[in-house]
Parts: C-alpha cells; structure tokens; sequence
C-alpha cells in the first residue's frame, strides 16, 4: 500500500510539475500579447465563471471522491452510485448556468464571447468526472490524460493567441481544453464500469451534499470576491489585472504542494472508514514535515525574487503587482497546511459541520477586510485581506483537526528549514549585485539557492524527507 501511495504521489507531482510549466512557458507570451487591462476582462469574467461553478458542482467533487473511494471494490454499488451523482450533477449545473446568464445579462453587451465561454467552462465543467478519477486513484492515468491535454493548450496559445485583440479566443483555448478532458474522463469512466437498469435514490445524497456545497460556498465567497470586489469598488481593470497576475503567480507554485492533498484524499478515507487512526497519525506527520521542507523554501523565494519573477514573467507593465506578490508570497505554506486540516482530517473522519464553521468564519474576515482595506489601498488591500483569511482559516482547521488526530509537529526541523531559507537572502543581494539582467538573476538565485538548500538540509542537518526521497529514487532506478 505504501509503494502504491509513494508511485500515486510521483504521478500526481508530475501533473502539478506540467501545471506550474505551462504557465511558466506561456505567461511572458499571453502578458505580453493582451496586457494587463485584457487580461483583467477574462479573468474577471472566469472568476465570476468560478463561483457559479461551485454551485453547478454543489459539493460533488470532495464528496464523490470519497464515496468513490468507500465502493472501489463494488461494481454494483459503484455504478449505481455514479448514475446518483451524474443525475444530481446534471440539476445543478443547469440550474448554475441559469443563474450565471441571469447574474452577468449586463455583461453579454460588453463581452459577449467571454460570457459565452464561461457559460460553457460551468456546464462542460460540470461533467469532468475528475471525481471518478480520483476516487479509484488513477493518478498515471490523470498525469499523461492532462499532459497531453495541456501540450494542446500550449500548442494553440502560440498559433492563435496574436493580438491584444485576441483575449476572447484566449479564454476559448481554456474550454477547447477542459472537453478534451472530460471526453477522456468520460471514457474511461464508461469502460470501467456496468450502469445496470435499477431505482436510484438521490435524496440520500442531499444532505452530505448540503454541507459541502455550503462550505465550498464559503470557500468561493474569499477565493474569488476578493477580485469580484475590486472590480466592483475600484472599477479599475488595471488593479484587477495586476492582482490577478500576481495572485495567479504564487498559486502556480501551490499546486505541486496541493498534489499530495489530492493523492491522499481517497486513501485517507478509506483509512479513516477502517479507523486506522494510527497509520493516520504516521502519514499527517510525513504530511506535514514535507509539506515545510517543500513549501518555505518556495515561499521565501517568491517573497524575495518577486522583482525578477514579475518582470521576467509578466514584463514591465506588470511591474506594480510586485508588492501584491510579496503580500501574498507565503499563502502556497499557509493552504497547504490548511489543506491537510480540512481534506487529511475533516473531510475523511465525516466532520465537514466543523469545517464549514472554519471556512465561514474565513468568509466573515475576508469580506470584513476587503471592504475595508480595498477602497484604501486597492489590489494591495486585496493581497493582505487574502492572506489574512488563509491564516485565519489554517488556524482554526488546525485545531478542529489535532482534536480528531494528534500528530507530532518536528520542531527541530522547523528550525533547520528556518535557518535554511533566511541564508537565501544574503545569497540572492550577492546575485543582484554581480548581474543586471532580471532572468540571469532569477536563474543563479534559484540555482544556487536550491543547491545550498539541499547541501544543508540533506548532509547537514540529515532531513528525513530528503533522505527517503532518494531512497525511493534509487529503488525507482533499479526496476
């Protein structure tokens, strides 16, 4: 079981790695092409595209990957259950894409095409299946699935995207790319399983359900209304666009960390319906110690190279998001350890009440501060309230979940990767000072950086999680 787990999570790192190089090689193109303001329209149509995708999708997504993961073994139950949830699918997206024309009616004169899109980004969305997928934890599957289907995206962004003008067949690559999955989702789904004709019961479902629509609700209201606030306040696609950008920066760099959330969603379930509390206890500690050793070095190196990362990603008309990064430079740390909290701890041990109080009481700060700080300080506003949110909410889920599980916090190793990462500073001054060229820089600070991190952590101070890594990497080379 723990190779398994150990060749899921290579899998799943290896699609997070194909997420952050995407942007990273088509970013410094698109910034370039449509500018700030550009960008500001579709990324502010997406976000509103975003919440009413949490209604079309009403909670399913966590649920039915737990779920799945309870009848793996079943055929019956597991094709009766997944005909349940398509039905119920299916009423909520139609009813979201309602509620979104309904929502964005004075938008459609503007932008049509945009609007059009994200009505067809909720209802294509809505049927991924990427529940099913991780649910039966066909992660090699999903790696080489999504790596093809973003080498498609990156393909046609070169080709299509040409002018400033271009940012409505921009947004329409996205959607081109989310029915290539879904179709290949769907597939598989189809061959995997036998839908007998029997009765299905969707009432069942309705109140697990309830609760995790309303805590993805919640979610929704401090992901996205901070950038559907801005725009409403300050009316200013600039900041939007600036934010977005800088906002969109540092989660690329999330999604590696998250990677592992995902991967072990369906495991710890299944742990958790045997109540094998112990071997839960084991994989949070792991959890967390490489969740530090991974996670603090990439926060402190967007907080210090944000200059360098803004101007060789985005260009110089993006050069103002670069305080808004550094504000928002530690949230990759901060929601990866509220990811282990909610979906290691709660979600599997059935406690989504008291996850739903934490992400309300997120809601309540996010909104508080967005509306006092943004008609002051704008995107900067914005970026503060985000990351006081994520805390606020890390905090809260933190202890929701040491009550469920304890698990043993390696103190030492919070120091050492401390001590590590502040040697990054001293070490990206004497970068800044030898080179002039912003990409020269970002490539001997990272370089170097890294190099020094390893030396320390792996023959200084002998991290476990380096060590195991390289374990397992030999055990790999040897097959």
């Amino acid at each position: 079981m723990v190779a398994q787990l150990k060749n899921n999570i290579v899998w799943q790192l290896l699609l997070s790695a194909s997420q952050v190089l995407l942007p990273l090689v088509t970013w410094p193109y698109i910034t370039r092409v449509l500018g700030p303001e550009n960008l500001g329209k579709v990324n502010y149509i997406d976000f509103l595209c975003q919440v009413f995708m949490i209604v079309a999708s009403f909670g399913i997504p966590f649920y039915a990957t737990r779920e799945i993961s309870f009848v793996r073994g079943d055929t019956r139950k597991r094709g009766l259950l997944i005909k349940e949830l398509i039905v119920l699918q299916g009423i909520f997206a139609f009813i979201a894409a309602g509620l979104f024309a309904i929502v964005t009616y004075k938008s459609w004169a503007a932008q049509p095409m945009l609007c059009l899109f994200g009505l067809c980004n909720i209802l294509i969305g809505s049927f991924t299946y990427e529940w099913y997928v991780q649910g039966m934890e066909h992660f090699k599957f999903a790696a080489i699935r999504t790596i093809f289907a973003r080498m498609l995206i990156l393909v046609c962004f070169f080709i299509l995207v040409k002018a400033s003008s271009d940012y409505d067949i921009y947004y329409a690559i996205f959607t081109f790319g989310m029915i290539v999955i879904a179709f290949i989702n769907a597939v598989k789904m189809i061959k995997e399983n036998s839908f007998e004709a029997s009765n299905i019961h969707l009432k069942k479902h309705l109140t697990p359900l309830w609760h995790f629509f309303l805590t993805s609700s919640a979610i929704t209201i401090y992901i996205y209304f901070d950038t559907i606030l801005l725009q409403f306040i300050t009316k200013d696609e600039l900041q939007v666009g600036l934010y977005t950008t800088a906002l969109k920066m540092v989660k690329i760099f999330l999604t590696v960390i998250i990677a592992l959330s995902t991967v072990l969603l369906p495991r710890m379930s299944y742990l958790a319906n045997e109540n094998k509390r112990e071997q839960i206890s084991t994989f949070l500690t792991k959890y967390f110690d490489l969740v530090l050793t991974a996670g603090l070095p990439v926060c402190v190196g967007l907080f210090i190279l944000s200059p360098e990362i803004i101007d060789v990603i985005a260009g110089g008309m993006f050069s103002e998001a670069v305080p808004l990064m550094r504000a928002l430079s530690f949230l990759p740390l901060i929601i990866a350890c509220s990811n282990m909290f909610c979906f290691q701890v709660l979600v599997p041990f059935k406690q989504e009440k008291k996850f739903l109080t934490a992400v309300i009481a997120g809601c309540a700060v996010s909104l508080s501060l967005n509306f006092i700080l943004i008609p002051v300080y704008a995107a900067q506003g914005a970026a503060y309230a985000s990351t006081a949110t994520e805390l606020v909410v890390t905090v809260l889920t933190g202890v929701m979940a040491f009550k469920i599980i304890p698990w043993k916090m390696n103190k030492k190793l919070v120091v050492q990767t401390m001590a590590t990462t502040i040697l990054f500073i001293p070490l990206v001054l004497a970068c800044r000072s030898v080179f002039s060229s912003s990409i020269v820089i970002l490539c001997a600070s990272i370089g170097s950086a890294t190099l020094l991190y390893f030396f320390i952590q792996y023959y200084v101070f002998k991290n476990a999680v380096l060590l195991e890594a390289k374990l397992y990497v030999q055990q790999l080379l040897k097959r």
